[in-house]
């Protein structure tokens, strides 16, 4: 029809999208048997840990063990080592002499003076007996027969000659004292014992301590000859000179004259590398009539 408007419709049409499946992870699944493997080699780790903890402890405590015993033995050795030179000098023979004149020395009247000035030299816990003072003393004399230890506790040996209500006694003493430095204090009343006997046989020759003889005859003679040459140059050189011919140099410098060297005194042990030598001399004192025997021991090496 004429005179109509036209009418423009536009349809669109929406295409339906296809809808994507929806993916599901798949769960992480463990065979029961890996389970009780992993469980099984966790549990051995643990063990093998344990028992290595175990052993590693056994081991640090024998060692402790070990070391304390060595710390008790090398106490002991210290100790009988340090027996007659422990702590000795002018100033603890000094202190004990001063303590011992006092200790032995009172009279009813300076019963408290001789107490004050004793305090002084004791240790602070320790308290004089009721006794001591009620009798007239006096030191007549006091000697040093040595110096040890006894339990690990400095300990001076006198010999004393106290004078008690006039008569004279002969005793000796042990003084038990304790020093630091220059500082020192006696840490036990005196007391009586033995006289300390020095004579004894607790040792060996000093170069006695050989190995086994170097049989090689043409070593054995060789180190002779050197012996000799080493030991006429030690008498008769300076320290200086000596350093070419020994590590810790030491020369005599004239001071004694070599007389006799023999081959029957001199012992070749150790090795061919190094020979051991121990040889017995007669040197005299230069300018004198004065004799003596001492036995030189050399450590050789090529």
């Amino acid at each position: 029809m004429r005179g109509l408007p036209k009418l423009k419709v536009n349809f669109e049409y929406e295409k339906k999208q296809k809808e994507k499946a929806v993916k599901i992870p798949k769960a992480h699944t463990m065979n029961l048997g890996k389970v009780r493997k992993i469980v099984l080699l966790f549990l051995i780790g643990l063990f093998i840990y344990f028992s290595y903890v175990l052993v590693l402890a056994n081991a640090i405590a024998q060692k402790n063990k070990t070391l304390r015993a060595t710390v008790t033995t090398l106490s002991k050795k210290l100790d009988k080592a340090s027996a007659g030179t422990t702590s000795y000098n002018p100033v603890v023979g000094q202190y004990l002499a001063n303590f011992l004149t006092l200790y032995y020395s009172s009279s009813d009247s300076n019963a408290d003076s001789r107490s004050q000035q004793l305090s002084k030299y004791l240790a602070s816990n320790i308290t004089l007996p009721n006794n001591v003072g009620n009798s007239k003393m006096k030191l007549d004399s006091a000697k040093l027969n040595g110096i040890f230890t006894v339990d690990s506790v400095k300990t001076a040996q006198y010999s004393l000659v106290v004078e008690a209500d006039g008569k004279q006694s002969d005793i000796t003493v042990n003084v038990p004292y304790a020093q630091e430095n220059e500082k020192l204090t006696v840490i036990g009343l005196p007391y009586v014992a033995n006289t300390i006997d020095s004579v004894g046989h607790i040792g060996t020759a000093r170069f006695d301590k050989t190995g086994k003889t170097i049989n090689d005859s043409e070593v054995t003679a060789k180190v002779v000859k050197f012996t000799k040459q080493f030991a006429q140059k030690y008498v008769s050189s300076s320290t200086k000179d000596m350093s070419m011919l020994m590590s810790d140099p030491v020369g005599l410098n004239g001071s004694v004259d070599l007389v006799t060297l023999d081959d029957s005194s001199i012992k070749v042990t150790g090795t061919s590398e190094k020979p051991v030598v121990t040889a017995t001399m007669t040197v005299q004192v230069h300018g004198t009539n004065i004799m003596q025997v001492q036995t030189i021991r050399l450590d050789l090496k090529k």
